[in-house]
């Protein structure tokens, strides 16, 4: 009897180690496949987000992105873009086609040592909860975060920047965690950066004039036409400005073309600062300008032009023998307003250039370096 009892004692031990060795297997099990699901979602997530970026042909829709989308998309407080800009070409090629953007969490560098010195010499992913760190890297942020994920940016084993995310939740970047999805999504960041810049100069070629760093013809009459209907619908005034440089043929033939160019460059180097941001200023061909003024009335576009007139009346410019000379401007104005008579985009756009454009020459008639307003109202300034 005893050795009865003593077997069934026996066997039921490995009979209840076998269950609970099955629960951990099934809990492990569990485990991994609730692992493989919460990575398939992210994935999918960083994937989705990946196309998003990807899908980007300019360099202001790339930075909205990143720098406003990514915040929600990855619920992080921070998202923070630092670019290497050494010769300031990304800056330039940015102003050059959009003017400034305003974004505080988009920073320029000179050189990598700045970058360098937060990797310190490495180009690995840096998962930290160093709260030193974090107050010194988003010291200008509002937002707090309490765990940091930097990526730094690398293209054809190039630092080319680095992108800083800063979440809440401390545990969010914890050192040790798998970083093949961020090491990823960083690569592609850089892809895009690199395949938007590229765009963005293709860009410019067909929109800025390179000589003096204004806008070309094609891109003043896209604006032009933007401008007409966005005036139309707020109902407030909008003013173009011709100016023709006084007998610039002779400049070119007295002192050559180099030093006609240079004349032209000083012009527009000279006028850029006397405008706004939403004012476009473009080379119309030759040794024409011409300024287009959002939201301005005509007695503001003639104290406008008038200052133009006056500013480029004491430039100085040097010929290849040093020998120095003035160069003077004829301006005309155009003003039109939605309460005019009804016309349409095309006619409005039409109105515009040709009114201005006889505003140049009523002020070359008048002996130049003026500025005239043609019909309807005849107004002749300073002439």
């Amino acid at each position: 009897m005893e050795n009865k009892r003593y077997n069934q004692t026996t066997t039921s031990i490995p009979i209840k180690e076998q269950e609970r060795h099955n629960r951990e297997l099934s809990a492990t099990l569990n485990n991994l496949i609730n692992k493989a699901k919460q990575n398939q979602i992210t994935q999918e997530k960083f994937y989705q987000l990946e196309l998003h970026l990807l899908q980007s042909t300019s360099l202001t829709g790339l930075f909205e992105k990143l720098l406003v989308e990514l915040s929600q998309k990855l619920d992080l407080e921070i998202v923070e873009l630092h670019l290497i800009d050494s010769n300031d070409e990304i800056q330039r090629l940015i102003h050059d086609i959009y003017g400034d953007l305003d974004y505080e969490n988009l920073s320029y560098h000179k050189s990598e040592s700045t970058l360098n010195e937060i990797y310190q010499g490495n180009q690995d992913i840096l998962l930290s909860q160093d709260q030193e760190l974090i107050n010194q890297l988003f010291s200008f942020s509002s937002k707090k975060a309490y765990s940091v994920a930097l990526l730094p940016l690398i293209r054809e084993n190039t630092l080319i920047g680095s992108i800083h995310f800063g979440s809440h939740n401390k545990q969010r970047f914890v050192p040790g965690l798998a970083t093949s999805f961020l090491q990823h999504f960083g690569s592609i960041i850089s892809i895009c950066i690199e395949n938007a810049v590229t765009q963005e100069q293709f860009k410019l070629l067909s929109l800025v004039d390179l000589l003096t760093r204004t806008k070309n013809r094609r891109y003043f009459i896209q604006s032009l036409t933007k401008e007409i209907a966005r005036s139309s619908r707020s109902e407030s005034p909008i003013s173009c400005l011709f100016m023709d440089l006084d007998h610039f043929k002779e400049v070119n033939d007295s002192h050559g073309h180099l030093t006609g160019d240079r004349a032209l460059q000083s012009v527009a180097t000279t006028i850029m600062p006397l405008l706004r941001k939403s004012d476009v200023f473009a080379r119309f061909g030759g040794e024409e300008f011409t300024i287009l003024l959002p939201d301005t009335s005509q007695k503001q576009a003639l104290e406008i032009a008038e200052r133009i007139r006056q500013e480029i009346s004491q430039i100085s410019i040097a010929n290849d023998l040093n020998q120095a000379f003035k160069i003077t401007v004829s301006i005309g104005v155009s003003t039109w307003s939605a309460n005019k008579a009804s016309m349409t985009y095309e006619q409005v756009q039409n109105y515009l250039i040709s009114q201005a454009d006889k505003g140049v020459y009523l002020a070359k008639d008048k002996g130049r370096n003026c500025v005239a307003v043609a019909p309807e109202t005849l107004k002749i300034s300073n002439c």
